[in-house]
């Protein structure tokens, strides 16, 4: 699995589909983003700094020319069509020339040789004979940086099975080979993680030194839904320069389901957190929990029609008090051809019993519901339940208000009904309001704080509550850059602890929120449930009920 073979080098065509932008511009380079290829991390976080030997991008303007150029052979030449990028160690006043993969207007790919100094040095692009201003950026030994199907850094894992098809919703019926996709994995699995960061090699980058040798002393770990995996191999592919290879089994007690979430650990630096669909006894992984409803992967394909019904009881901006609405959202997706075979990964929610590690708070936009079609599902809506019935008139996507003080959603069970329109049916559907569970630690920011290298085990009484409970940290080093972790736990467990690994994404500092709350969503919720009517390939009606938060606490080391 890590030796040369020409499976391996097409298999590598395909990690190495970074998207780069063209539009030209006459300037002088400019840098405004270093980051590791693979993770796609921004400059200031905890994973943010680029390993020595490891393949990085530059983003900015004027870096290069206005059509994508890619080198003949990847890494082999330190110049490419008048680009050229180098580092320099201002204490040593040392400077190393990257080898290059790609160029562009807006993105430089490159590998950082494995003999660069560390620690903070500059960064310089040269086009055309004209210099950008040097750029400032950490290198260290090891951060590892998990390739994605969407070059994104979030999307879904690029993980193969040992024959270099990929893990993916569901099996396809060209299952085999590079470039195919054979489905969800299964407990015992033995599966290929692609990345790069894991750390420098001996020798010349460029001739191909390290390709194919285990790095056994690397204080590697692989996380899947929270449960170690068994490494077998962890090093250099033997395929491609700067590219890593990860061999790994997967647990036999492994959460299930389309987005369980994958991480790579070396010591304290953790990898970007990425989903990969896991399932037992097929290769379809489940969207949804199966108390809820058995929708698999090889369903969400092409053209998805959607209905999101929602009773909402949220505290109101000043946080005096509580709001109730309700919404009614019917729209259909085309999913694109290329993120077919992905599609359930980014349909599905983290299940229960598992953390996932978003940027900036929410991730990204997710391709998937790119551009909605509204359908038409009427505009009359009832409300029933234990404080009397409630007809709404609502547009799609519309938040009604069903009581300004919070009076109309207490817990309890609701009905919601539509007469539909000309391209969804009528339906009616029972969702639950829940009774909150009452947190007992923490309890507020006096005296609390994270800290980065222990876990933070976080506690409550289920108060006749059902389904799951949500968990939330984040923290931000300025308006635009942050780190957000969401958890889910059975709300019967009564308590929860964030494991180190998954705290290891937070940067320091004091830009923090805390939030504890019935759990949103259809992930093993009691107050949530799916309904079907003509028109729909899937209905979901859900309840959101905000719940317990604070901010201001400090993230230590």
């Amino acid at each position: 699995m890590h030796e040369r073979n020409q499976h391996a080098r097409r298999f590598t065509s395909y990690v190495f589909l970074i998207a780069a932008g063209v539009s030209p511009l006459l300037a002088a380079p400019t840098i405004t983003s270093i980051q590791n290829a693979a993770s796609n991390i921004p400059p200031g976080l905890p994973n943010a700094p680029v390993a020595q030997g490891s393949i990085f991008i530059i983003k900015g303007s004027g870096l290069g020319p206005a059509t994508l150029t890619f080198a003949p052979a990847p890494f082999q030449s330190t110049s490419l069509s008048g680009t050229s990028v180098a580092v320099l160690d201002t204490v040593s006043m040392t400077t190393v020339q990257a080898l290059m993969y790609y160029t562009s207007d807006s993105q430089v790919a490159a590998l950082l040789p494995s003999k660069t100094p560390t620690g903070s040095l500059s960064f310089q692009v040269t086009y055309n004979s004209q210099n950008s201003a040097p750029v400032s950026h950490s290198v260290t030994t090891s951060v590892p940086g998990i390739f994605t199907t969407d070059s994104t850094g979030y999307g879904p894992a690029i993980v193969t099975f040992a024959d270099y098809s990929l893990v993916s919703s569901f099996k396809a019926a060209n299952c085999g080979g590079p470039n195919t996709t054979c489905g969800a994995a299964n407990p015992g699995d033995t599966l290929i993680l692609w990345a790069t960061g894991l750390g420098p090699v001996s020798g010349n980058d460029a001739s191909g030194s390290g390709l194919g040798v285990n790095m056994p002393n690397l204080p590697l770990k692989v996380w899947i839904g929270g449960a170690q995996a068994s490494v077998q191999y962890q090093g250099r592919s033997g395929c491609c320069v700067g590219e890593d290879q990860i061999v790994f089994s997967v647990p036999n007690k492994v959460l299930t389901g389309c987005a369980v979430p994958l991480v790579v650990q070396i010591a304290n630096v953790v990898s970007n957190t990425t989903p990969i669909p896991v399932a037992i006894g097929s290769r379809s992984c489940n969207i949804l929990d199966p108390a809820i409803a058995q929708v698999d992967g090889s369903q969400a394909t092409g053209t998805i029609t959607l209905g999101d019904i929602e009773l909402d009881h949220f505290l109101n901006n000043n946080n005096s008090g509580f709001q109730d609405f309700a919404q009614f959202n019917f729209a259909t997706f085309t999913v694109p051809t290329s993120l077919v075979p992905f599609a359930g990964t980014y349909l599905a929610n983290t299940p229960v019993g598992a953390c996932t590690v978003k940027l900036n708070g929410s991730g990204a936009n997710n391709p998937v519901f790119a551009n909605p079609t509204p359908l038409d599902a009427g505009s009359k809506y009832t409300v029933s339940g234990p404080n009397g019935s409630m007809t709404v008139t609502a547009s799609l996507g519309d938040q009604v208000t069903l009581s300004n003080v919070g009076a109309f959603l207490t817990p309890g069970t609701y009905r919601m009904s539509g007469s539909g329109g000309k391209d969804v049916g009528p339906f009616s559907v029972n969702v639950t309001i829940p009774s909150l569970p009452v947190i007992t630690s923490p309890t507020g920011p006096a005296n609390f704080s994270v800290s980065r290298s222990k876990g933070l085990t976080i506690t409550w009484t289920p108060n006749g509550a059902a389904g799951h409970v949500e968990m939330y940290i984040s923290s931000f080093i300025n308006q635009n850059t942050g780190v957000a972790i969401d958890c889910a736990a059975p709300v019967s467990a009564g308590t929860f602890t964030i494991p180190d690994y998954v705290l290891d994404a937070l940067p320091t500092g004091t830009g923090t929120f805390f939030a504890f709350q019935p759990g949103d969503g259809p992930t093993g919720a009691a107050y949530a449930t799916s309904f079907s009517t003509s028109g729909l390939f899937f209905g979901l009606a859900q309840a959101f009920v905000d719940g317990f938060f604070f901010g201001s606490f400090p993230i230590t080391n």
